[in-house]
């Protein structure tokens, strides 16, 4: 097998639920001592760092064209003890659900790596971050980057296999996700961009849906009433 390093690391701003994005590295040296590499990254409007580190290293897996002896390093605990302290033999058997019967979150990305981690042989391995690691350095730059740029995907809380573009500012019911009102922002969710259940949960990790959820309830309806009248769907007539 071929044998390939992977670098990869995950950010989000205002985590949970803030814009982020991915980092990845992939080097190849080759039998004269070449090296390889390749770098991948994207922006995502409304996220999770697990999400993100999630998605990294499922980027990296994917664009390797065919099996490979990998050694991966990241420093999320949540991806790598899910391998290490062998989480995913116990998830695999049991359709993806925890000892309490319930299922775990972020299924269908597990999903897309539990397959990945069949066809290369991969090694995981933890790095502390922002320890002065240039590799996970890079990576989080990479990251970082592109969760504060502008082109950003829509996370809908699924297997991100295809994202779709956010919309950005100028366009009709386009909003600027890192720095909308709430009221808005929430408005925009709910017009179908994303699941209901990424919806319930982006409601109840804002502080100021939290402390009183009726009251949320109701802003959100209003506002979304409002974005609807004021809605340019661009149809002629």
């Amino acid at each position: 097998m071929t044998k390939v390093v992977v670098f990869s690391d995950g950010a989000a701003r205002g985590n949970p639920n803030g814009p982020g994005g991915y980092g990845a590295l992939v080097r190849f040296t080759d039998a004269s001592g070449r090296v390889f590499e390749r770098e991948y990254s994207q922006g995502f409007a409304v996220t999770t760092n697990n999400r993100m580190e999630l998605l990294a290293a499922i980027v990296a897996l994917e664009n390797l064209r065919q099996p490979c002896e990998v050694d991966l390093y990241s420093d999320s605990k949540y991806l790598v003890d899910a391998f290490n302290e062998d989480w995913m033999s116990y998830w695999r058997t049991h359709e993806f659900h925890n000892k309490k019967g319930d299922l775990i979150k972020n299924d269908l990305l597990w999903r897309r790596l539990a397959a990945l981690t069949e066809r290369h042989s991969v090694t995981f391995h933890w790095v502390k971050g922002h320890s002065g690691h240039p590799e996970n350095e890079r990576c989080d730059h990479l990251a970082t980057s592109a969760a504060d740029g502008d082109e950003l995907y829509l996370d809908d809380g699924g297997d991100l296999l295809d994202p779709k573009p956010a919309p950005e500012r100028g366009e009709a019911g386009a909003v600027d996700w890192r720095t909308a009102d709430p009221y808005e922002m929430i408005a925009r969710l709910h017009s179908g961009a994303v699941s209901d259940e990424r919806f319930e949960d982006w409601i109840m990790s804002h502080k100021a849906y939290a402390e009183d959820v009726a009251k949320a309830q109701k802003a959100m309806e209003e506002a979304f009433r409002e974005w609807l009248e004021n809605y340019d769907s661009g149809d002629e007539g």
